[in-house]
């Protein structure tokens, strides 16, 4: 079984967050307006890209690759930053909606993990 077959693997959580990213974006008309669903969903998608990105440098460092992986794992938080500043500052999305949208990541995490089936019992003899 490959790494990404796993179910336990940090990738297998990406349906869960982007669920959840989906769930918020449909939901945050009620919350923060309806010319804000942009925002929204440009928060999701920057939380699926993140736990993307941090579960391939995860998979790296877990191989042994320490040095490179751990200098991508910066380069991927600079990034995340970079993105970030100019969503803020070319105004297309509100800090309040991206910041909503961004937490599809911790909420989708906790829904993927309360979705995991219990360890299932062998029966020895």
């Amino acid at each position: 079984m490959t790494d990404a077959e796993q179910p336990n693997g940090i990738l297998s959580l990406t349906w869960p967050v982007a669920a959840v990213a989906v769930v918020l974006t449909a939901l945050s008309p009620f919350v923060v307006g309806a010319g804000e669903v942009r925002g929204v969903a440009v928060g999701g998608a920057l939380a699926t890209a993140n736990l993307l990105a941090v579960g391939f440098v995860v998979r790296g460092v877990l191989r042994g690759a320490l040095l490179s992986w751990g200098s991508l794992a910066g380069v991927k938080f600079a990034l995340l930053l970079f993105v970030t500043y100019v969503i803020l500052k070319n105004h297309w999305a509100g800090v309040a909606p991206l910041a909503l949208g961004y937490a599809a990541l911790p909420l989708g995490i906790v829904v993927g993990q309360l979705m995991r089936s219990a360890p299932v019992r062998r029966e020895e003899g």
